[in-house]
């Protein structure tokens, strides 16, 4: 690859990918980080689909402190942040998210 950028972001996407399917989860980069989702469909947007979900990775070099410290504020679970005249959006780490899709799976299970 040629951009940096482009494979920072590919590498991200990549490890990402690998520790998801590592715990057992269904999850792949989409082809071309969704750069055909208008010649290919929504199946084809987003960076990664993670057991269905549409995903999006971003990587910067330092722009994301703020949110690192603030879920380091006394051990977070969560972080939630807002612009103004925008919606919330949850922060939490990889190891929450998991545990939450664990969790989830199990309920999916005991319900069928």
């Amino acid at each position: 690859m040629s951009n940096r950028n482009k494979q920072r972001g590919y590498e991200l996407e990549a490890e990402t990918a690998d520790a998801w399917r590592k715990a057992g989860f269904e999850a792949q980069r989409v082809f071309g980080s969704g750069a055909y989702k208008h010649q290919l469909g929504d199946d084809f947007a987003a960076d990664l689909r993670i057991e269905g979900f549409a995903v999006e990775a971003k990587r910067k070099k330092s722009g994301f402190k703020f949110i690192y410290n603030a879920l380091d504020q006394d051990d977070a679970d969560f972080l939630v942040i807002r612009q103004d005249r925008a919606e919330r959006i949850y922060v939490l780490r990889e190891k929450t998210l998991m545990e939450i899709m664990k969790n989830y799976r199990k309920l999916l299970v005991h319900c069928d």
